[in-house]
């Protein structure tokens, strides 16, 4: 599953490729990072592996593919202990 995102202040957004960075954030808040991340749930273990990439260009402003990873990650995995986990890929 691919999904867009933007971080503020250490925050995951995540939202359908089909809209623009921009839609999602007011022009007032400060964005640490954005870009692409890739979803992948391995059937085996069942573990969410995340992939963050690229920038968006409507904003202006690059992703951190390590830091992203890690705070995406933990968001989900936090998210998917609360609520369903995630539908194999």
């Amino acid at each position: 599953m691919i999904k867009k995102y933007i971080i503020i202040n250490g925050n995951p957004i995540l939202f359908s490729i089909k809209m623009m960075h921009s839609e999602m954030v007011s022009k007032t808040l400060k964005v640490d990072s954005a870009g692409f991340c890739f979803l992948i749930k391995n059937k085996r273990s069942g573990e969410l592996k995340v992939i963050c990439m690229g920038e968006s260009t409507s904003l202006s402003v690059r992703s951190r593919p390590e830091i992203d990873q890690k705070i995406v990650s933990r968001f989900l995995k936090h998210d998917v202990s609360e609520r369903n986990k995630p539908k194999e890929i």
